[in-house]
C-alpha cells in the first residue's frame, strides 16, 4: 500500500480486492462520497472490514472499495491505529526515487568513454620551444602484456592513435592499479612539462569545500570515468602529447594524465559545467553532492546528472556512492557532525615508534 497522509480513509480497488478476498469477505454499501485532491468524485462500491496485523498487534479496520484499478492507499484512519516505522518508510521512498533518477540517466553510466561536447583543451607552450624526443624505455617482460592490453583499450576508446612520425616523443611509465591492470602515464616532466605554461586556475581548498557542505545530512560521491580523457585536445596540442612505447609512437586525442596543466584545465571545465548548483563541490574527477533535506539532495543530484548527460560525459557507476552518512575527501571525513581528519591519514604518525637518535628524530619531525 502507498502511505498517503493526505487521504482521510484507506482505499482498495475492486480488482486488488478480488485477489485477496475469501468467502467471508462482504462489501457493505455506504453513502459516503469521496473526492480526489483535484475535486473529482471517486466511485465507491462500499467498505470491507479487514484484519490488519503489524508489529505483534492486530486490528480490524475498514477499507473503502472503489471501482477500477489503482494503487491501494493507506490513509489517516489506519495511521491512527497502525504505528509505522516512518524512518524506514522514508528511507525506502528515497531509495526508490534514487533508483528512478538513476534509471532516467542511464546514458551517464553507459559503457565506453564519454567526450565533452563543445570543449577542446589547449596546451600552451613557450614560444620557439625545441621539440624533445625520447626513446621508449625498457618494459619488464612481466608487464608487457598488461601494457599492450592498455594500449589496445585506449585505442578502442579513441584516447590514442598510432602515428609513424613525431617531433615530440615522451617515454611512458606504467603504474600498477589495484584491479591488476596498469595505468599508462607519459613521463612528461622530461619533455612537455619543461616548456608548458601551467594553467593558474586554482584547485579548491578543503575549507572552501566544507563550507559548501554546511547543513548537509547525507552525501553522494560521483566518479568520472577516466576523468581528463573525456576532454578532447585541440589539433595543435595533440602532437605535443605523443608517447613512445615498445609498440611504437602513439598520439593522444584526449587530455592525458601527467601533463602539468591538466588538473587546472579539467577543474575549470567541470566548475563551469556545474556552476550554480547548490550543495555541489568538484575536485578534479570527484563530484560531491549534498542537501539540507533528502528531497533537496535528490534535486541537486538530478541536476548534476542532467548536465553531465547533456555534456556527453560518463561516470563509473561501480565507484559512485549515494546517500552516505559520511564521506572521505582530501584526507578528511565529512559528515553532518562536521569535518574530521581521516584516521587512516594519521595512523602512520600515531603508530610510529619513538625516535632513538637524532636522524630518527628528524625523520619523525617530517611526518608533522
Amino acid at each position: 500500500m502507498e502511505v498517503d497522509t493526505g487521504a482521510s480513509v484507506s482505499l482498495i480497488s475492486e480488482e486488488t480486492l478480488s485477489l485477496i478476498k475469501n468467502e467471508n469477505t462482504c462489501i457493505t454499501k455506504v453513502k459516503d462520497k469521496l473526492l480526489t485532491y483535484t475535486g473529482e468524485r471517486i466511485a465507491v462500491l462500499g467498505t470491507v472490514n479487514v484484519e490488519v496485523q503489524h508489529r505483534g498487534e492486530t486490528h480490524t479496520l475498514p477499507l473503502y472499495v472503489t471501482k477500477g484499478a489503482h494503487q491501494p492507499l493507506l490513509g489517516r484512519n489506519w495511521l491512527s491505529k497502525v504505528q509505522l516505522e516512518w524512518q524506514r518508510i522514508l528511507t525506502i521512498r528515497t531509495e526508490r526515487r534514487l533508483q528512478d533518477i538513476l534509471d532516467e540517466h542511464q546514458d551517464v553510466f553507459r559503457p565506453g568513454l564519454g567526450k565533452m561536447k563543445g570543449v577542446k583543451a589547449k596546451i600552451h607552450m613557450e614560444a620557439e620551444e625545441t621539440p624533445k624526443f625520447f626513446k621508449a624505455r625498457t618494459v619488464p617482460y612481466s608487464m608487457r602484456a598488461k601494457l599492450e592490453k592498455e594500449l589496445d583499450q585506449l585505442q578502442s576508446l579513441g584516447v590514442i592513435k598510432p602515428v609513424q612520425f613525431s617531433e615530440w616523443a615522451t617515454p611512458v611509465v606504467p603504474v600498477n592499479k589495484d584491479n591488476g591492470r596498469v595505468r599508462l602515464c607519459g613521463d612528461y616532466k622530461v619533455t612537455l612539462n619543461r616548456s608548458c605554461k601551467v594553467d593558474k586556475y586554482p584547485l579548491p581548498r578543503i575549507e572552501d569545500l566544507f563550507a559548501s557542505f554546511s547543513g548537509g545530512k547525507k552525501f553522494t560521491k560521483l566518479d568520472l570515468k577516466h576523468a581528463y580523457q573525456q576532454i578532447e585536445l585541440d589539433e595543435e596540442s595533440k602532437p605535443l602529447t605523443t608517447i613512445n612505447t615498445h609498440k611504437g609512437l602513439f598520439q593522444y586525442d584526449r587530455l592525458p594524465f601527467g601533463v602539468s596543466s591538466a588538473p587546472s584545465i579539467f577543474q575549470r571545465v567541470m566548475e563551469n559545467l556545474l556552476q550554480g548548483i547548490p550543495g555541489v563541490c568538484i575536485y578534479i574527477d570527484d563530484i560531491l553532492i549534498t542537501g539540507h533535506t533528502e528531497e533537496e539532495h535528490l534535486e541537486h543530484l538530478t541536476e548534476v546528472l542532467t548536465r553531465l548527460s547533456k555534456a556527453g560525459l560518463t561516470l563509473k557507476k561501480a565507484k559512485c556512492s549515494f546517500f552516505l552518512d559520511s564521506v572521505e575527501y582530501l584526507g578528511h571525513i565529512i559528515s553532518k557532525d562536521g569535518l574530521h581528519t581521516s584516521e587512516s591519514k594519521v595512523k602512520a604518525v600515531l603508530e610510529a615508534p619513538s625516535p632513538k637518535n637524532v636522524p630518527e628524530l628528524r625523520r619523525r619531525s617530517r611526518l608533522f
